[in-house]
């Protein structure tokens, strides 16, 4: 491939200056005052919630995902642009589903007739009640998968499956529930 071909492919993609992965140029936002840099919304979540008070970053929890990547990008969004994505899963018992999640470090923040959403700092997961659930999945990007891993070992939850690296230049274990979801957690191998 010549050098200009491989320009005009990687053009229209940047590295995130936190994680290092290359992503399309509507996925990362520049910095304001480091031109040049660019940030994924991951990275600056988890930026985010460690730079504050508890109180700002209890704020910056519940704040819409619009007003989020408007406060990232200086309101440069493209009307219709993805920020994020949230899975929605199944859940034969909602109690069962939280007191789950909760003991894995999540936190029950809303509830509804048959629907139950759950956080863990910039992570939100939504679950539906259905009588025969079919078992969905999801990927979690996290800060250091082995901790979290250790975490959840020493806490002794049920359904921690074993971690590796992974070709792809990731680290992951996978998370199963007792409805059969499962929730992958990964983290870039060093």
């Amino acid at each position: 491939m010549t050098a200009a071909a491989e320009t005009a492919r990687t053009s229209d993609h940047e590295h995130c200056g936190c994680c290092g992965r290359q992503l399309p140029r509507s996925e990362v936002v520049e910095l304001g005052n480091t031109p040049g840099v660019f940030i994924c919304v991951g990275c600056a979540l988890w930026a985010a919630r460690r730079a504050g008070p508890v109180a700002a970053l209890r704020q910056l929890r519940f704040t819409s995902l619009g007003a989020l990547a408007r406060r990232l990008t200086g309101g440069r969004t493209t009307p219709g642009s993805a920020v994020a994505a949230i899975p929605i899963l199944p859940s034969a018992d909602l109690d069962r589903t939280a007191a789950f999640y909760t003991a894995a470090g999540f936190s029950e923040t809303e509830r509804h007739d048959g629907y139950l959403l759950l956080h863990n700092s910039g992570v939100e997961l939504h679950f539906t009640h259905e009588t025969t659930p079919t078992p969905g999945q999801c990927f979690v990007h996290v800060a250091d998968a082995v901790k979290l891993w250790k975490q959840l070992r020493e806490r002794g939850i049920a359904g921690v499956g074993e971690i590796a690296e992974q070709d792809y230049g990731l680290r992951e274990f996978v998370l199963s529930d007792p409805d059969g979801n499962r929730i992958r957690f990964g983290s870039p191998a060093s």
